[in-house]
């Protein structure tokens, strides 16, 4: 059995909020999940937030919520939960105009397999502020630059909660979920339309 840690973030101001992304982890081990890993994680998380407040619309912000569910990744069962200590909300600090849906969308890879099918994840990261983006409709590249360095950081294993994607069961009741730890990410020089809030 492998437990991991959903940790949420929270969404709110802007038309259509609130929102929330949700971030799994854990480290190289098998087995229960630590304070220690919920901890490192909600640390790495903090940090790479604070990249993206400049992209971000001033009426917008964000906040790491301090509950972390713990999940059994094979299962999907919800078994407990622990308590972290993220930073206060932080609100976005870009001028001019923004559209509610638009935003950018990073792209994490795994080395996993499932069903024939390499084992990806996708977090959104919406709206972002017209100023974070170029004349000709794509990102800024000096926030794009920003962005990418962080989200390298970000993924960087420290063994301490890690960022991954879980492949989560393929029925209620099955118990073929996995968890693959992220390897690679991009993070793609356009604009994303998210249609729903839910990641």
């Amino acid at each position: 059995m492998t437990q991991i840690g959903r940790l949420k973030i929270n969404w709110t101001g802007f038309i259509g909020a609130p929102g929330f992304t949700n971030l799994y982890f854990r480290d190289f081990s098998e087995g229960e999940l630590t304070q220690a890993m919920a901890d490192g994680f909600t640390a790495k998380t903090d940090i790479w937030l604070d990249a993206w407040v400049s992209s971000l619309p001033s009426t917008v912000s964000i906040l790491v919520d301090p509950t972390v569910d713990v999940v059994n990744a094979e299962n999907g069962e919800l078994e407990s939960f622990m308590t972290v200590s993220p930073d206060t909300s932080r609100t976005g600090t870009g001028a001019g105009t923004y559209a509610a849906p638009a935003g950018a969308c990073v792209n994490w890879s795994t080395n996993g397999v499932e069903n024939g099918r390499r084992v990806r994840g996708r977090t959104f990261m919406v709206p972002l502020t017209s100023a974070a983006t170029a004349t000709d409709g794509t990102i800024n590249t000096a926030n794009l630059n920003a962005l990418r360095t962080a989200t390298a950081t970000f993924i960087d294993p420290t063994g301490t909660g890690d960022l991954g994607v879980w492949h989560r069961p393929t029925a209620t009741g099955a118990n073929d979920g996995a968890w693959y730890f992220v390897t690679a990410f991009t993070l793609p020089d356009r604009v994303a339309v998210l249609r729903s809030r839910r990641d």
